[in-house]
Formats: structure tokens, sequence, C-alpha cells
């Protein structure tokens, strides 16, 4: 089913509604303005502890929580409530004016539902935080049911105790002109693409909350995401990139040609056609195409390439040392994945047509935009376009962000992100070619540049533990969480593991951890009714690994 998002009214929600007799007051003393560093666990304040001892006695057991830097909960997993008489938005209201105290929501507090839908495990309802009017920045809470109408997930990033004028002292325009300025020369060039308008917002990332403009400046080789103050028209911090990035290269119709011919040895030879036999393509299906003779349909369109791929009769034959077998490959490999993830009943998950181009970037690397939705693969070295490992690891990014939006906002977040990506590459693969070298992840894009036979980018059997072989870089941490999932798949097997890890994303959020991830796995495996035995063994891989798993 597809998610249902509501129209942008404002929602002043008193928290209290009269059927449910609860108290309506918070404490809403505003929290220290230090810098908040959400990778960092808090602690509770004093005024929550008694309500969430009050949430455990009504619930009947102990979640699993995880405090954030205001002292209130981040997240919480376990059984949260009774059997509702409706999963809905409603519900979802009521239980938070239960715990209004728990989450230090004001009388006034003002969220706006903005999404409302459906999956294996049961209804996911998003909330989004203003003040008078105003999005506050990151500020959300997620209620999720299981399907006996009980909730089971909550994640919450709302800004308590919010106190500020929000009536802005420079113009749109102005942040704007200060955003491009700030951001040059990245924002600059004929590649830019025209920004969006710029979008007043509370931001609360860091220090005391401040009234600003987020400004989204996207070009084919990143994409920019500035704050600058609506009070002084300063930048905040330093531009980020949005983007989801992958050093690579790649080939071939299934997979890659190394992994097709089981041959280590091929060798790039500057995109000959002669380098690869001819036994490594095979001729496969394009489902959902147009009929246009070009490379667009359900699913996928290679749109944003320069030079486009014509094809006869809706037939795309080419060989390897052509941009026609590059896009042709990436439509395949895009499409492919998406019903992949539809086999296993997520109608919703990625549902789009995942936009891309292969020539647009140069350098030897590829990346994923959140703003544009957009996948860029890059032509340096092997194509990454002939390396079907890495069209699904990026598209693993697109996944995720369709889930969980913006999501990978903290360094555990981006490193779940790139292990999610590798993972999502080896089994979608394994179900189209099976399971040769499938711990090696592009093996033909590692050709030229990574050392031992086989070229692997990444694995996913490491033997990395947490925390002390973190190393604070998404790719090499993110080995550690790609080895924990391909564990689960070992241990429950390919489709009931994919399953699982697709499904506990819907329970997390953008600035979610290692710890978050566990416990929101195995609240997914309790909840889509896996045996004692495997939820079990779910927790002891990701306890084993080092993670905090209290669900």
């Amino acid at each position: 089913m597809r998610s249902s998002v509501s129209s942008p009214f404002r929602l002043v929600l008193l928290l209290c509604l009269p059927v449910l007799g609860c108290s309506t007051e918070a404490d809403t003393t505003p929290q220290p303005s230090s810098t908040l560093n959400p990778d960092a666990e808090g602690s509770p304040i004093a005024q929550v502890v008694p309500q969430f001892d009050a949430l455990v006695a009504r619930s009947g057991g102990t979640p699993a929580v995880r405090w954030s830097q205001h002292g209130t909960p981040m997240s919480l997993f376990g059984t949260l409530s009774a059997p509702m008489n409706t999963a809905s938005a409603i519900s979802a209201r009521g239980f938070l004016a239960d715990n209004a105290r728990l989450l230090q929501l004001g009388d006034a507090a003002e969220l706006d539902e903005v999404a409302s839908f459906e999956s294996p495990l049961g209804t996911h309802v998003t909330f989004v935080q203003r003040y008078e009017g105003v999005r506050v920045f990151g500020a959300e809470i997620k209620v999720h049911f299981n399907r006996d109408g009980r909730i089971v997930a909550l994640n919450n990033t709302s800004v308590p105790g919010l106190r500020l004028d929000t009536q802005p002292r420079i113009s749109a325009q102005r942040a704007l002109a200060v955003a491009v300025a700030a951001a040059a020369p990245s924002a600059k060039g004929d590649d830019a693409d025209a920004p969006a308008a710029p979008e007043l917002v509370i931001y609360a990332d860091a220090g005391a909350p401040q009234l600003a403009y987020q400004v989204v400046l996207s070009t084919s080789t990143s994409t920019l995401q500035v704050f600058v103050s609506a009070v002084t028209g300063d930048v905040i911090g330093e531009p980020s990139d949005l983007n989801r990035y992958v050093d690579g290269t790649g080939q071939v119709f299934k997979d890659n040609a190394v992994v097709v011919t089981q041959n280590n040895g091929l060798v790039d030879n500057r995109d000959s056609a002669s380098a690869v036999p001819s036994t490594a393509y095979s001729t496969v299906t394009l489902q959902g195409l147009n009929g246009a003779n070009r490379l667009d349909g359900q699913f996928a369109s290679g749109s944003d390439s320069k030079a486009r791929a014509t094809g006869t009769n809706n037939n795309f034959i080419f060989l390897r040392d052509t941009k026609g077998f590059s896009e042709t490959m990436a439509y395949f490999h895009f499409d492919f994945a998406q019903r992949y993830i539809q086999s296993l009943g997520f109608t919703n998950v990625n549902n789009r047509q995942q936009v891309f181009a292969i020539d647009r970037l140069t350098a030897d690397n590829s990346f994923y935009s959140p703003s544009t939705k957009k996948i860029s693969l890059g032509t340096g070295g092997v194509d990454d376009a002939e390396d079907g490992e890495v069209i699904v690891h990026e598209y693993g990014h697109s996944v995720q962000d369709n889930q969980v939006s913006n999501f990978g906002s903290t360094l555990e977040g981006g490193s779940m992100g790139e292990g999610f990506g590798d993972y999502l590459a080896g089994t979608v693969m394994s179900s189209l070619i099976g399971d040769f070298q499938l711990t090696c992840i592009a093996e033909w894009d590692a050709t030229s540049y990574a050392a031992g036979v086989p070229h692997c980018l990444r694995r996913l059997d490491s033997t990395k533990h947490y925390p002390e072989n973190k190393v604070n870089e998404v790719h090499a941490d993110g080995e550690m969480w790609s080895a924990s999932l391909f564990q689960i798949r070992t241990s429950l097997g390919a489709a009931k593991a994919d399953k699982l890890i697709l499904q506990a994303h819907f329970l997390l959020s953008a600035n979610a951890n290692f710890s978050d991830g566990s416990n929101a796995l195995v609240t997914a495996a309790i909840n889509l009714g896996f045996t004692a035995t495997e939820v079990s063994n779910v927790r002891t891989i990701l306890k084993n690994r080092g993670f905090t798993v209290t669900a």
C-alpha cells in the first residue's frame, strides 16, 4: 500500500483529548544551550523518570530506551500500549497525550500528521513538530503499531521548551544569495540545477534553537545543504553534502563480469569490448519500459544521462565499450532490485521511478542525492554502471531515504546506510545469479585498486567488533553492520532476513545509531512472528558484534 500524506494543515495538538481524561501538564523548561551531539547518549531529566515508570506500569514491560540530549526518550522499543481499537493517527495522538510529560510536549505542541502507511508489521504514523507554524528542522515523532494494534516502537526527535521569535529579519532571497556565496564554487556552473526556494525553519541541531533558512543547492556532483540565520544573515556551521557516495567502477549484464565468468583475472583495458569474453553477457528481459525506445520505465529511468541509449523495437543490445551498455545495465539492476523487494511483500518501499545518470560524473565514484532523488554513476576506472553490485549499493541509499527521510544524519546511521547498501547488493545479486564470491562486494569495480584476489571493494564477512574497531569512517564502520546483517541472513535464510531488515528500517529515525538499528531488528523479528529461537539468534548475533541490544 502506498503511504498516505495529509494536507499541510497546522494541527495545534492540545494533547489531552477530553475523552482520554489525561493530564496536559508538562515541564517545558528549556534545556541548556550546550552543543547537542546526536551520536551521544543522554540521560533522563528528573521530571520524566516517574513518567517513564508510569509507562512501564501501564504497558506491563520495560521497553528498550535511548535518551536524547534533552533528557527525553529518543527511541522506545517494546510493548508500549494495550491493543487499540484502531491503529490510526487518532490513536497515535491519544498515546502521545497520555505520555505528554514523558516526551515533554507542552500544552500547545504543534504536531502535523504528515504520513500514515501500512507495512507487513502494522501501521506507522509520522508527525512533524512546528512552533508558531514554522517547521522545527529534523523534529518529528513516529508511532509504530503492530497488527494487534499495540504500539511497539516510538521515535522522538521533538525539541522541548521552544521559546523564540519566528519573524525573520532577512528575506529568503538574501538567504539564498548568502548560501550560494558560502557554497561556491561547488554550487555554481553549467551543471547546477535551479535551487529550490529557501524554507524558513527552526534550527535546533546545535546550541540554542534559532530561526533559519534551509537552502539546498544541487549539482551533478553534490547536493549542498546550507543553513542561514534568518536574524543575522550569517551561515550556521559549514555547508554539508547530502549525497551518498561509494568509490567504485563496474560491469556486465548479470551482476558483473568477474562473477559471471568466475575469472578474477579480468581487467578493464579502457572499456575495451574484447577485454570481456562473450560468455559474460546475458540476454535479459527489461520489464516496465514505457515503449518509446528509451530506457524509461516503471521503476527506473536513465533520463538524467547526457547521451541516451536508443533501442530498436525496445531492444537494447550493446557491448561494454558503449554508453548504451551502461545505461541498460543500470536500468535492469534498478528494476530487478525493486521487483525483488516487492517479492518480499513490500509494495511501498521505494516504489517509484529511480532516475539515474551514467555519464555525468567522470570521477571513480557514485552517489545518491536525497534532494533530487537521483543516482549518478561515475565513469572513472571501470564504469560503475558495469557492476551490478555498485548499482544496487547506491539503490540501497535510495531505499533507506524513502523509508526514513534523510536517513544517516549521524555517523553510525551513515555507517548503517553504507553497510545496508553493501548487504542489499550481495543478497539481491545472490537471488539473480547465485553465490559465487558472495561476501566480496564489487569485485569488478575494484580490479584497478584493491589488493589481493578476489579484488573486493568491501566484504560482508568482516570480523570487526564494536566499538574497538570503529574508525569513524562510514564505509569502514559500515562493514560491522553489513557483517551482522549477513550473519542474520545465514541464520534465518535470505528471504526471511531480507524481509526483517527492510521492515526494521520503518522503526528508525534519521538520527538512528547502531543501538537503535539493533533494537529495531529485534523488535521487528518479535512482531513479525519469528520463533523465540530466531529472535534469540538475531539478538545474540548483534550482541556478539558488540552492539547494545535491550529490546
